[in-house]
């Protein structure tokens, strides 16, 4: 009798137990399903400029960026990111399309030696004319080094009252949504993130060497620095093509490639004909148009500016050749390896920048000469181009592009 007794006793706890791990167990799951949302919550309120690029491993995560615009969107559709990443993907597999278009081979590049000795030493007095050209110099060096860290930028900026008006307006724009003003320059910074911080010191650099004070009152020029915002993010990114290359010299590559735009829309076109209006310069003219209007293309302007201003022979040459994958083989470039792939990495950033600013419109893409493709891993290419953070980081830079420009 007292074994029954013992063995309905021993039953009893065994199912206590049982029921009790079960609970157990639910309450856990529970409490861990609320602590991930509330670190998803707190994530996405943090903003993705808290978290820095790295590379994307295998599938992006859904959850690593904001969300996305479809690329196109159908007329009252919903937004699918999905739209986006092909129509990334698709606009990038045209650059390796083969044959390459008619126009975009064979013609010889112009090159520096070849512009009209006037219109050279005109682009070079205005140039020299430019002040506080040292500036973009010690900005390069300090945004190329990976040392830099938020606290040099911290120092940078409250050293410079404009600059430190500027990043505080920025963090306190609709785009982070902050429930109490911020009047804190290193919480502004953590809050704005480290690539949003870097374009808007750039930007202020550059209008101050350029002494531009309608910048906001010049659609053009807004476009072209909304281009190289874009160039300059997707130029960082893509350095995993090439692990060997620096990210903040890619990143001021993107910044500046079209440097000379600036400087062109300044000069005064070679003269027109009788009675004819000078034109305005677009941003969407083609190496050929600029050449027949100033006698040189902005890429060479863009080479004897950042020599002048002291930037190493990388930048310069990179500069002055990024139109010139499409049209010259690998050999008839005529640079290093090094060079080669800088080259390839801006030519490839360039052409994601103007698709995901056409937004799912029809944009021209540059063809590739075939003679890169072996140096391209495309699968590689095709899911940094479409990662989500990414394309995160180029929306968010979009949102606040407008706040300082």
């Amino acid at each position: 009798m007292m074994a029954i007794h013992l063995s309905i006793i021993a039953l009893t706890v065994i199912v206590i137990a049982i029921i009790w791990y079960a609970l157990s167990r639910d309450q856990g799951l529970d409490r861990n399903q609320k602590t991930g949302s509330a670190a998803v919550k707190e994530l996405r309120a943090s903003g993705p400029s808290c978290r820095e690029q790295r590379p994307p491993e295998g599938v992006a995560n859904p959850g690593d960026s904001p969300p996305l615009r479809a690329a196109p969107v159908p007329d009252g559709g919903e937004e699918n990111p999905h739209d986006s990443q092909a129509y990334l993907r698709d606009g990038i597999a045209l650059i390796f399309a083969d044959p390459p278009l008619p126009a975009e081979q064979g013609g010889a590049l112009l090159k520096i030696e070849g512009v009209r000795d006037d219109v050279r030493q005109h682009v070079l007095s205005h140039i020299a004319s430019l002040k506080n050209v040292d500036y973009v110099h010690r900005l390069q060096r300090m945004m190329g080094d990976p040392k830099t860290s938020m606290k040099d930028l911290s120092v940078m900026i409250t050293s410079n009252p404009l600059l430190s008006a500027k990043i505080l307006q920025v963090a306190n724009s609709a785009y982070y949504g902050m429930e109490q003003k911020l009047n804190s320059i290193s919480h502004a910074i953590m809050i704005i993130g480290m690539v949003n911080i870097k374009a808007i010191i750039y930007h202020e650099g550059v209008l101050q060497v350029l002494n531009e004070q309608n910048f906001r009152n010049n659609p053009t020029m807004q476009t072209v620095w909304q281009h190289a915002n874009y160039a300059s993010i997707c130029s960082s990114y893509l350095q995993y093509l090439f692990g060997d290359l620096n990210m903040g010299t890619l990143f001021t590559l993107g910044l500046l490639h079209d440097i000379g735009k600036f400087i062109l829309m300044k000069l005064p076109p070679l003269s027109a004909g009788d009675g004819e209006p000078p034109p305005v310069y677009s941003s969407d003219w083609t190496l050929a148009e600029e050449e027949r209007i100033y006698g040189i293309n902005h890429a060479l302007v863009g080479q004897l500016a950042v020599r002048h201003w002291g930037l190493s022979p990388l930048i310069v040459q990179t500069i002055a050749l990024h139109h010139a994958p499409p049209s010259l083989s690998a050999d008839a470039v005529g640079v290093d390896r090094e060079v080669q792939s800088y080259l390839l990495v801006l030519f490839l950033a360039d052409q994601a920048a103007r698709l995901f600013a056409g937004g799912g419109a029809a944009v021209r893409v540059d063809r590739l000469h075939p003679s890169y493709h072996a140096l391209i891993d495309r699968h590689t290419l095709s899911q940094l181009i479409a990662d989500k953070s990414l394309i995160g980081q180029l929306r968010e830079a979009e949102a606040i592009t407008s706040v300082y420009a």
